[in-house]
């Protein structure tokens, strides 16, 4: 069983990552924080596996609770969840140990990957012997990279292959290091809802990064960054 501790001040995005790890087998919620000292409190005093913990919380940074973990040297997992997508936030996260990083907002799936990830590495590590083979050093080390797919049988239900390759050729097209949804929608032909559902996609298998903000009247807007071009050029090739 996994122990889990939640630390967000948002009491909207609480009660979804509760309902999120409600979901999920062999997980139990430790306790629910909503400030740096409570969580650091919390953490001296029971035995936690995985955090899942917010940046910004009032007029501390959850990245002191990262510190604090690396300082008392705790084999704990911890994936930010946030909306602390600049690049400075991303590189501190990875120096101090982050096992995984999800930019508000998120899906179920992309959560439970993250929180699944976490615990089968603790299970992995936990079946190694004293001295560990280089075969099982890499399945820690180096997660499988997504696969290309190639059959409409490989994509969430209403995507199609040729499709996706259209979308991928335009990505590639683009000049720019961030593009909008709006960006394809001449290139494609397709669309903005279209669009959306693919880009969505590959931001959910990590060929991209996407970002959130809200436009105008409160519309939500998506911006999105090439992470794998390599893996896009080979889905472009599908096409």
């Amino acid at each position: 069983m996994m122990r889990v501790l939640i630390v967000e001040d948002d009491p909207m995005v609480m009660r979804l990552n509760v309902e999120y790890l409600n979901r999920l087998d062999d997980l139990r919620l430790v306790a629910q924080c909503e400030s740096v000292p409570t969580a650091i409190e919390v953490l001296e005093r029971e035995a936690v596996d995985l955090v899942l913990l917010d940046v910004y919380l009032g007029s501390r940074s959850g990245l002191e609770v990262l510190r604090h973990l690396q300082r008392s040297g705790r084999d704990i997992e911890t994936v930010l969840i946030t909306a602390a997508s600049e690049l400075a936030t991303v590189r501190t996260a990875r120096r101090l140990g982050v096992s995984d990083y999800l930019v508000k907002p998120f899906t179920f799936e992309r959560f439970r990957d993250a929180v699944l990830a976490c615990r089968q590495a603790r299970e992995a590590l936990a079946e190694l012997p004293g001295r560990v083979a280089q075969r099982d050093i890499d399945r820690l080390f180096q997660p499988a990279a997504p696969s290309v797919p190639r059959r409409a049988g490989d994509l969430p239900k209403g995507l199609t292959v040729p499709t996706l390759a259209r979308v991928a050729q335009a990505i590639l097209a683009l000049d720019e290091a961030t593009f909008t949804t709006e960006a394809l929608l001449s290139a494609t032909g397709m669309s903005r809802v279209s669009v959306r559902k693919y880009l969505k996609y590959l931001a959910e298998i990590a060929l991209l990064d996407e970002s959130f903000h809200y436009g105008q009247v409160g519309r939500p807007s998506f911006t999105y960054r090439c992470l794998d071009r390599e893996a896009l050029e080979a889905l472009a090739a599908e096409g």
